[in-house]
Protein backbone atom coordinates (compact mmCIF):
# COMPACT_ATOMS: atom_id res chain seq x y z
CA UNK A 1 0.00 0.00 0.00
CA UNK A 2 1.22 3.49 -0.85
CA UNK A 3 -0.85 6.50 0.15
CA UNK A 4 -0.22 10.16 -0.60
CA UNK A 5 -0.97 11.93 2.68
CA UNK A 6 -0.32 15.54 1.70
CA UNK A 7 1.63 17.50 -0.91
CA UNK A 8 2.42 21.10 -1.78
CA UNK A 9 4.15 22.74 -4.73
CA UNK A 10 4.69 26.48 -4.85
CA UNK A 11 6.60 28.58 -7.42
CA UNK A 12 9.38 30.82 -6.21
CA UNK A 13 7.80 33.73 -8.08
CA UNK A 14 4.20 34.28 -9.12
CA UNK A 15 5.53 35.75 -12.37
CA UNK A 16 7.33 32.54 -13.40
CA UNK A 17 6.19 28.96 -14.02
CA UNK A 18 6.60 26.34 -11.34
CA UNK A 19 9.28 23.97 -12.63
CA UNK A 20 8.91 21.39 -9.82
CA UNK A 21 6.77 18.27 -9.93
CA UNK A 22 5.74 15.26 -7.87
CA UNK A 23 3.57 12.18 -8.21
CA UNK A 24 2.63 8.67 -7.22
CA UNK A 25 1.42 5.65 -9.19
CA UNK A 26 1.11 2.09 -7.99
CA UNK A 27 4.08 1.42 -5.68
CA UNK A 28 6.14 4.33 -7.05
CA UNK A 29 6.53 7.91 -5.81
CA UNK A 30 8.75 10.66 -7.19
CA UNK A 31 9.84 14.28 -6.93
CA UNK A 32 11.24 16.44 -9.77
CA UNK A 33 13.10 19.77 -9.70
CA UNK A 34 13.57 21.34 -13.13
CA UNK A 35 16.65 23.56 -13.33
CA UNK A 36 15.98 27.21 -14.17
CA UNK A 37 16.91 27.77 -17.80
CA UNK A 38 19.96 29.76 -18.84
CA UNK A 39 19.26 30.06 -22.59
CA UNK A 40 18.52 33.43 -24.15
CA UNK A 41 15.67 31.91 -26.20
CA UNK A 42 13.54 28.81 -25.50
CA UNK A 43 13.98 25.48 -27.23
CA UNK A 44 10.38 24.36 -26.70
CA UNK A 45 6.84 25.70 -26.97
CA UNK A 46 6.05 25.61 -23.24
CA UNK A 47 5.84 27.91 -20.20
CA UNK A 48 9.57 27.19 -19.86
CA UNK A 49 11.93 24.48 -21.08
CA UNK A 50 12.40 23.24 -17.51
CA UNK A 51 8.63 23.13 -16.93
CA UNK A 52 8.27 21.10 -20.14
CA UNK A 53 10.89 18.62 -18.96
CA UNK A 54 9.29 18.22 -15.54
CA UNK A 55 5.88 17.59 -17.08
CA UNK A 56 7.26 15.02 -19.53
CA UNK A 57 9.16 13.13 -16.82
CA UNK A 58 6.04 13.02 -14.67
CA UNK A 59 3.95 11.73 -17.59
CA UNK A 60 6.54 9.09 -18.43
CA UNK A 61 6.61 7.83 -14.83
CA UNK A 62 2.82 7.63 -14.78
CA UNK A 63 2.83 5.58 -17.99
CA UNK A 64 5.70 3.30 -17.02
CA UNK A 65 4.73 2.56 -13.42
CA UNK A 66 2.30 -0.24 -14.35
CA UNK A 67 4.99 -2.30 -16.08
CA UNK A 68 8.07 -1.69 -13.90
CA UNK A 69 9.26 -2.58 -10.41
CA UNK A 70 12.89 -1.42 -10.56
CA UNK A 71 13.27 2.39 -10.30
CA UNK A 72 16.64 2.46 -12.07
CA UNK A 73 15.18 0.58 -15.06
CA UNK A 74 12.14 2.84 -15.04
CA UNK A 75 14.38 5.92 -14.90
CA UNK A 76 16.21 4.73 -18.03
CA UNK A 77 12.92 4.03 -19.79
CA UNK A 78 11.65 7.50 -18.90
CA UNK A 79 14.87 9.03 -20.22
CA UNK A 80 14.33 7.27 -23.56
CA UNK A 81 10.73 8.52 -23.76
CA UNK A 82 11.65 12.10 -22.90
CA UNK A 83 14.61 12.11 -25.31
CA UNK A 84 12.35 11.05 -28.19
CA UNK A 85 9.79 13.73 -27.38
CA UNK A 86 12.48 16.39 -27.02
CA UNK A 87 13.94 15.54 -30.43
CA UNK A 88 10.52 15.78 -32.08
CA UNK A 89 9.36 18.96 -30.33
CA UNK A 90 12.51 21.10 -30.30
CA UNK A 91 12.03 24.42 -32.09
CA UNK A 92 15.76 24.71 -32.81
CA UNK A 93 18.99 22.87 -32.11
CA UNK A 94 20.77 23.81 -28.86
CA UNK A 95 23.85 25.93 -29.50
CA UNK A 96 25.57 24.82 -26.27
CA UNK A 97 24.91 22.16 -23.65
CA UNK A 98 23.70 24.72 -21.10
CA UNK A 99 20.60 25.32 -23.23
CA UNK A 100 19.37 21.72 -22.83
CA UNK A 101 16.81 21.49 -20.00
CA UNK A 102 17.83 19.44 -16.97
CA UNK A 103 16.12 18.25 -13.80
CA UNK A 104 16.97 16.66 -10.47
CA UNK A 105 14.83 13.53 -10.05
CA UNK A 106 14.28 11.10 -7.18
CA UNK A 107 12.19 7.99 -7.86
CA UNK A 108 11.32 5.42 -5.19
CA UNK A 109 9.64 2.02 -5.27
CA UNK A 110 7.95 0.79 -2.10
CA UNK A 111 7.82 -3.00 -1.81
CA UNK A 112 9.26 -5.37 0.78
CA UNK A 113 12.09 -2.81 0.83
CA UNK A 114 12.34 0.79 -0.39
CA UNK A 115 14.47 1.12 -3.52
CA UNK A 116 15.52 4.60 -4.60
CA UNK A 117 17.13 5.94 -7.78
CA UNK A 118 18.17 9.58 -8.00
CA UNK A 119 20.19 12.19 -9.85
CA UNK A 120 20.60 15.77 -8.71
CA UNK A 121 19.75 17.14 -5.29
CA UNK A 122 16.16 16.22 -4.40
CA UNK A 123 15.81 14.78 -0.91
CA UNK A 124 13.91 11.92 0.70
CA UNK A 125 13.45 11.55 4.45
CA UNK A 126 12.27 8.21 5.83
CA UNK A 127 11.03 8.04 9.40
CA UNK A 128 12.97 5.11 10.82
CA UNK A 129 11.86 5.12 14.43
CA UNK A 130 14.42 6.93 16.59
CA UNK A 131 15.99 8.79 13.65
CA UNK A 132 15.28 10.23 10.23
CA UNK A 133 17.30 8.74 7.37
CA UNK A 134 17.99 10.94 4.34
CA UNK A 135 18.51 9.82 0.73
CA UNK A 136 19.26 11.83 -2.40
CA UNK A 137 22.01 14.13 -3.63
CA UNK A 138 25.50 14.16 -2.19
CA UNK A 139 27.12 16.10 0.64
CA UNK A 140 29.96 17.05 -1.73
CA UNK A 141 27.55 18.51 -4.27
CA UNK A 142 25.72 20.54 -1.64
CA UNK A 143 28.95 21.90 -0.18
CA UNK A 144 30.19 22.90 -3.64
CA UNK A 145 26.94 24.70 -4.42
CA UNK A 146 27.13 26.64 -1.16
CA UNK A 147 30.76 27.63 -1.78
CA UNK A 148 29.94 28.82 -5.30
CA UNK A 149 26.96 30.84 -4.09
CA UNK A 150 29.09 32.44 -1.37
CA UNK A 151 31.74 33.36 -3.94
CA UNK A 152 29.44 34.79 -6.61
CA UNK A 153 26.34 36.07 -4.80
CA UNK A 154 27.50 37.46 -1.44
CA UNK A 155 28.08 40.93 -2.95
CA UNK A 156 24.32 41.43 -3.35
CA UNK A 157 24.61 42.44 -7.03
CA UNK A 158 22.45 39.57 -8.26
CA UNK A 159 22.91 37.66 -11.51
CA UNK A 160 25.60 39.78 -13.12
CA UNK A 161 27.11 38.80 -16.50
CA UNK A 162 29.94 37.17 -14.56
CA UNK A 163 27.46 35.05 -12.59
CA UNK A 164 25.58 34.03 -15.74
CA UNK A 165 28.83 33.04 -17.45
CA UNK A 166 29.79 30.94 -14.43
CA UNK A 167 26.39 29.19 -14.31
CA UNK A 168 26.52 28.44 -18.03
CA UNK A 169 30.01 27.00 -17.73
CA UNK A 170 28.83 24.71 -14.92
CA UNK A 171 25.75 23.65 -16.89
CA UNK A 172 27.96 22.89 -19.91
CA UNK A 173 29.64 20.20 -17.80
CA UNK A 174 26.38 18.37 -17.12
CA UNK A 175 26.59 14.70 -18.10
CA UNK A 176 30.23 14.97 -19.18
CA UNK A 177 33.13 13.01 -17.63
CA UNK A 178 34.26 16.13 -15.74
CA UNK A 179 30.77 17.16 -14.64
CA UNK A 180 27.76 15.92 -12.79
CA UNK A 181 24.97 13.53 -13.76
CA UNK A 182 21.48 14.98 -14.18
CA UNK A 183 18.25 14.03 -15.97
CA UNK A 184 18.47 15.55 -19.44
CA UNK A 185 17.07 14.55 -22.83
CA UNK A 186 19.47 13.12 -25.37
CA UNK A 187 22.29 12.60 -22.87
CA UNK A 188 24.10 9.53 -21.56
CA UNK A 189 23.70 9.82 -17.79
CA UNK A 190 21.58 6.91 -16.55
CA UNK A 191 24.54 4.69 -15.62
CA UNK A 192 25.63 7.40 -13.17
CA UNK A 193 22.31 7.58 -11.32
CA UNK A 194 22.59 6.62 -7.65
CA UNK A 195 20.70 3.61 -6.26
CA UNK A 196 19.88 3.07 -2.57
CA UNK A 197 18.00 0.37 -0.67
CA UNK A 198 16.30 0.98 2.67
CA UNK A 199 15.14 -2.18 4.42
CA UNK A 200 11.71 -1.15 5.61
CA UNK A 201 8.30 -2.40 4.54
CA UNK A 202 6.17 0.22 6.32
CA UNK A 203 6.62 3.82 7.38
CA UNK A 204 6.36 7.48 6.39
CA UNK A 205 8.44 9.25 3.74
CA UNK A 206 8.92 12.92 2.90
CA UNK A 207 9.95 13.82 -0.66
CA UNK A 208 11.42 17.33 -1.19
CA UNK A 209 12.96 19.58 -3.78
CA UNK A 210 15.84 21.70 -2.52
CA UNK A 211 13.57 24.76 -2.34
CA UNK A 212 11.62 23.05 0.44
CA UNK A 213 14.59 21.37 2.11
CA UNK A 214 16.25 24.80 2.32
CA UNK A 215 14.24 25.17 5.54
CA UNK A 216 16.73 22.78 7.12
CA UNK A 217 19.84 22.74 4.92
CA UNK A 218 20.19 26.44 4.03
CA UNK A 219 18.27 28.52 6.56
CA UNK A 220 18.57 26.32 9.65
CA UNK A 221 14.91 26.79 10.56
CA UNK A 222 14.54 23.12 11.53
CA UNK A 223 16.69 20.13 12.23
CA UNK A 224 15.93 16.99 10.22
CA UNK A 225 13.48 15.53 12.73
CA UNK A 226 11.81 18.90 13.18
CA UNK A 227 11.28 19.36 9.46
CA UNK A 228 9.81 15.88 9.16
CA UNK A 229 7.44 16.54 12.06
CA UNK A 230 6.41 19.93 10.68
CA UNK A 231 5.69 18.50 7.23
CA UNK A 232 3.59 15.70 8.72
CA UNK A 233 1.61 18.18 10.85
CA UNK A 234 1.02 20.88 8.18
CA UNK A 235 3.14 20.73 5.04
CA UNK A 236 2.53 24.41 4.24
CA UNK A 237 4.22 25.67 7.42
CA UNK A 238 7.86 25.00 6.38
CA UNK A 239 7.29 26.77 3.04
CA UNK A 240 5.91 29.81 4.86
CA UNK A 241 9.02 29.82 7.03
CA UNK A 242 11.25 29.57 3.94
CA UNK A 243 9.44 32.46 2.24
CA UNK A 244 9.87 34.61 5.34
CA UNK A 245 13.62 33.87 5.40
CA UNK A 246 13.92 34.68 1.69
CA UNK A 247 11.91 37.90 2.01
CA UNK A 248 14.17 39.06 4.83
CA UNK A 249 17.23 38.54 2.60
CA UNK A 250 16.23 39.79 -0.89
CA UNK A 251 19.83 40.47 -1.96
CA UNK A 252 20.99 36.92 -1.17
CA UNK A 253 23.74 38.17 1.14
CA UNK A 254 22.83 36.63 4.49
CA UNK A 255 22.05 33.30 2.80
CA UNK A 256 24.06 33.32 -0.47
CA UNK A 257 22.07 31.62 -3.23
CA UNK A 258 21.67 32.00 -6.97
CA UNK A 259 18.05 33.19 -6.93
CA UNK A 260 16.12 35.11 -4.27
CA UNK A 261 13.29 32.56 -4.07
CA UNK A 262 13.14 28.99 -5.37
CA UNK A 263 10.25 26.72 -6.33
CA UNK A 264 9.43 24.57 -3.30
CA UNK A 265 7.72 21.17 -3.42
CA UNK A 266 7.17 18.44 -0.85
CA UNK A 267 5.06 15.29 -0.54
CA UNK A 268 4.37 13.05 2.45
CA UNK A 269 3.49 9.41 1.72
CA UNK A 270 2.74 6.44 3.92
CA UNK A 271 3.73 2.98 2.75
CA UNK A 272 3.14 -0.58 3.90
CA UNK A 273 0.42 -1.87 6.20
Amino acid sequence: MLRLVEAISEPGSAAKPNEDGYGTAGRFAWIIDGATGLAAAPLLDAPSDAAWLTARIDAAFQDLSATHTDPSVMMRAAADCVSAEFASQCLRAPEERYEIPTAAVLLAHFGTVVTICDVGDCGLYIDAGPRIIRFGGTATGKALEQRNASQYMASGKGRTPEVMAFLRNVRNLANTPKGYAIFAPGADWTDRARVHVHRSSAGTALFMTDGFEAAEEDYGLYDRAGLMAAAKADISVPIKAVREAEAADPDCTRYPRFKPSDDATAMVVQYGA
